[in-house]
C-alpha cells in the first residue's frame, strides 16, 4: 500500500470489494473500505479518501438491517401484500434520503420487484428492477447488479403479451445470462439459482422441457447446497407447471408435489396455493372428480384468505402465462358452489360473469387489416382452418355478431349457386369443421363455448369470452372523444384501424357494410383529428395521419388540404405543390372533377404566402 506499488493496491483493493459484495461478513468489507481510504489518502486523493471513509462508517453503523430481514421473512411466508406495501414506503423514503451502502439482495427496490412479479403487476416489478439496476451500477456493485437483471428477467417474461411471448422469452433469456456472468466473475455460484429459476421459466413456458428441465436441475442443486428450500421449491413449482402447460400431466403431478412438501416445510402458505392450483389444473384434464371436490375449494379459501387474487385475475411469475386457463375451474366452482361469494367476485373482476362455457383461452379475432384469430397464445395458421369454409363461416358470424342468422340466410350468403340440398350439406360441414378449428378439446355434442345455436339460428354467443378488434377500436373512438386531453386518446385509438375490414372478402356482398360502417368511423375521426393535430401545432403526427386517410379513401380532398397547411407550416414549399398537385391528379383520375374552391383558394394562398 504505502511503498511497494501503490498503484497496484488500489487496483486489488477495489477487486476485493467487488468479491466481497453479497457477503454478510461486514467486518471485512469495513477494512478494506478503510484500506482503500487510507490508499487514496496516501496518494493525496482527500475527497475520495472522505468518502470511502464514510462508506466504511455507514456500513458500520447500518450493515443488513432488521427490517431487510423482516420483508425476507414476509416474502417467504407468503404475506406478499403486506410485504409490497412496506416496501413500497421505504422505497418512497430512500428515494428522498439514498443510501449508500449496497446491500446485496437485500436492496428494498430489488425486493419489490420480486414480489410485484409474483403478485403479476409487470410495470411495477420492470420499473423496480431497471432502478435497482441503475442503483448497483451507481454504487459499482457488481452482486446488485446482477440480481437487477435477474429482477428485469422475471418482469421481461410478464410485459408480453399473446403476439409477443416468445420474444420477451428470449428477451428475459438474455437479462439472466448477464446474470451468470456477473456469478462467474463473482464466484458467487448461488446467483445462479433464482438465474436458474427464471431460466426453466422462460425455457418451459415456451415448451422447451428439456432445457427447462436442465436449468431447473442445476439450479436445484445449487440451492440445496446452499441449504435454501425455499428457492428449490420455487423451482420445481415452475417446472411442474411447465409441465402441466404441455399437458405432461404425470410429470407436472410428481414436480409439483415435491415442491408443495418443500413450502410445506418453509410454512409458505403462497408457494403451496400456487403449486395447488397447478395441480388442481392437472386434475382437471384428467377428470380426477374426487381429486377436484377436495382441492379446489381449498384453494379458493387460502386464496381468498391471503389476498392471493392475482393467481386467478393475470399473468404471475409462477402463475399462468395466460390467466384464462384457470377460469373453466372458476365455472365448475360456480357450478358446485363452491366459496361461491369468492367465485362470483374472481369472474367479476375477469368481465366473465355471464360466461357459461369456457374452454380455457380467449378468443381473439382481428379483422381490420387482415383476418387472424388467436386461441389464447397460439396463432390459427392459414393451413389451420381444415376447410376454407369454415373460415368464411366465422367472418359471416362475426360481420352479423348483434344478431342469429338463420340457415338459409347462411347458405344465400356464402353458397348463392347452390342447390339447397348442397348449401344444407356444405354448411353442416363447415359448421363442424369450425368447432374443431376453434375448440379443438371440445367433446362431441357439448355445447361450444363460442357459437351459439337457437332452433335454426346461429351466431356468436352473445357472453363468449370474445375479443373482436373491430369492436375494440369502435369503443376506443367513443371513450375518446370525451377523454381529456382528446387528441392523445383519439391517436391511439385510431392505431387499432390497422386497414379495410375483411380485405380477403372484399367482393363479398354481405362484408360490404360492415366495411363501409368502420371505414366511415376512422375518416371522420381521423379528419376532425388531423385539424385538431394542426390547430396544436403538431404538424408531422397531422401529415401522417393524413397520409392514413388517403391510404384508405384517395379522395378524400380535405386531407389534401390538411396536408398541404401541414407542409407549408413547416417550411416545406416543395411537399406543399407536391401535395397539391396530388390531389388536382387523383381527383381527376378517379373521379374526373377538378379540385373544389376552396382547396384552389388555398394553394394560392400559400404560394402567396
Amino acid at each position: 500500500m504505502d511503498t511497494v506499488n501503490p498503484r497496484k493496491a488500489e487496483e486489488l483493493l477495489e477487486e476485493a470489494i467487488r468479491l466481497t459484495d453479497g457477503f454478510d461478513n461486514r467486518e471485512t468489507q469495513i477494512r478494506i473500505f478503510e484500506m482503500l481510504a487510507e490508499n487514496k489518502l496516501n496518494a493525496g486523493r482527500v475527497a475520495e479518501a472522505e468518502q470511502l471513509r464514510q462508506r466504511a462508517e455507514n456500513l458500520r453503523l447500518t450493515g443488513p438491517s432488521n427490517d431487510s430481514l423482516w420483508f425476507r421473512v414476509l416474502l417467504r411466508t407468503g404475506q406478499l401484500t403486506k410485504a409490497r406495501t412496506a416496501l413500497e414506503e421505504r422505497a418512497h423514503a430512500e428515494r428522498k434520503a439514498p443510501v449508500q451502502t449496497p446491500r446485496a439482495h437485500r436492496e428494498t427496490l430489488l425486493l419489490l420487484s420480486l414480489i410485484a412479479s409474483l403478485q403479476g403487476d409487470a410495470e411495477v416489478a420492470q420499473a423496480s428492477a431497471v432502478e435497482g439496476t441503475a442503483r448497483g451500477l451507481a454504487l459499482s456493485s457488481p452482486y446488485i447488479t446482477a440480481v437487477g437483471y435477474i429482477r428485469q428477467g422475471h418482469a421481461t417474461q410478464l410485459l408480453s403479451t399473446y403476439r409477443t411471448r416468445r420474444e420477451h422469452y428470449a428477451l428475459a433469456r438474455q437479462h439472466y445470462a448477464r446474470s451468470i456472468e456477473f456469478s462467474q466473475m463473482l464466484s458467487v455460484p448461488r446467483l445462479r439459482v433464482e438465474a436458474g429459476w427464471g431460466l426453466c421459466r422462460a425455457f418451459g413456458y415456451a415448451g422447451d422441457l428439456t432445457s427447462a428441465l436442465a436449468c431447473a436441475e442445476e439450479a436445484i442443486g445449487i440451492a440445496r447446497q446452499a441449504g435454501d428450500e425455499w428457492i428449490a421449491a420455487l423451482v420445481r413449482l415452475t417446472l411442474g407447471a411447465s409441465y402441466a402447460l404441455s399437458r405432461d400431466f404425470a410429470n407436472a403431478a410428481t414436480w409439483l408435489q415435491r415442491a408443495m412438501a418443500g413450502f410445506q416445510e418453509c410454512s409458505d402458505p403462497f408457494g403451496r396455493s400456487a403449486a395447488q392450483l397447478w395441480l388442481v389444473y392437472c386434475h382437471f384434464h384428467q377428470q380426477s372428480t374426487a381429486y377436484l371436490a377436495q382441492w379446489l375449494p381449498a384453494v379458493l379459501a387460502t386464496c381468498r384468505a391471503h389476498q392471493y387474487d392475482f393467481l386467478w385475475l393475470r399473468p404471475t411469475l409462477v402463475g399462468a402465462p395466460d390467466e384464462r386457463i384457470f377460469t373453466p375451474l372458476l365455472l365448475l366452482a360456480r357450478h358446485q358452489g363452491w366459496e361461491g361469494d369468492y367465485v362470483a367476485h374472481l369472474l367479476h373482476l375477469l368481465h366473465l360473469e355471464r360466461v357459461e362455457f369456457h374452454p380455457g383461452y380467449q378468443l381473439r379475432i382481428h379483422t381490420l387489416g387482415g383476418f387472424q384469430v388467436w386461441r389464447g397464445d397460439d396463432l390459427i395458421p392459414a393451413n389451420g382452418w381444415r376447410r376454407r369454409p369454415a373460415r368464411q363461416l366465422l367472418q359471416l358470424l362475426v360481420t352479423f355478431r348483434r344478431k342469429l342468422l338463420d340457415r338459409d340466410q347462411i347458405c344465400e350468403a356464402l353458397w348463392p349457386e347452390a342447390d339447397p340440398v348442397t348449401a344444407q350439406q356444405n354448411f353442416k360441414i363447415a359448421l363442424n369443421a369450425l368447432y374443431s378449428v376453434l375448440e379443438p378439446g371440445r367433446k362431441a355434442g357439448a355445447e361450444s363455448a363460442f357459437v351459439i345455436r337457437e332452433g335454426a339460428t346461429y351466431g356468436l354467443r352473445p357472453a363468449a369470452d370474445l375479443w373482436i378488434d373491430a369492436d375494440h377500436f369502435i369503443h376506443s373512438v367513443r371513450v375518446g372523444r370525451h377523454a381529456r386531453p382528446e387528441v392523445d386518446r383519439m391517436l391511439q385509438a385510431l392505431t387499432y384501424y390497422q386497414g379495410e375490414y375483411l380485405p380477403d372478402a372484399r367482393y363479398e356482398p354481405w362484408a360490404a357494410g360492415e366495411r363501409q360502417r368502420l371505414a366511415a368511423i376512422f375518416l371522420e375521426s381521423a379528419d376532425r383529428l388531423s385539424e385538431q393535430l394542426i390547430a396544436d401545432g403538431r404538424y408531422a403526427e397531422a401529415i401522417d395521419l393524413c397520409q392514413r386517410i388517403l391510404d384508405q379513401d384517395n379522395c378524400w380532398e380535405r386531407a389534401y388540404r390538411n396536408l398541404m397547411i401541414a407542409y407549408h407550416e413547416l417550411g416545406d414549399r416543395g411537399q406543399t405543390a407536391r401535395a397539391y398537385q396530388r390531389c388536382v391528379q387523383t381527383l381527376r383520375e378517379e373521379l374526373d372533377v377538378a379540385p373544389a374552391p376552396e382547396t384552389e383558394a388555398l394553394y394560392a394562398q400559400l404560394k402567396g404566402d
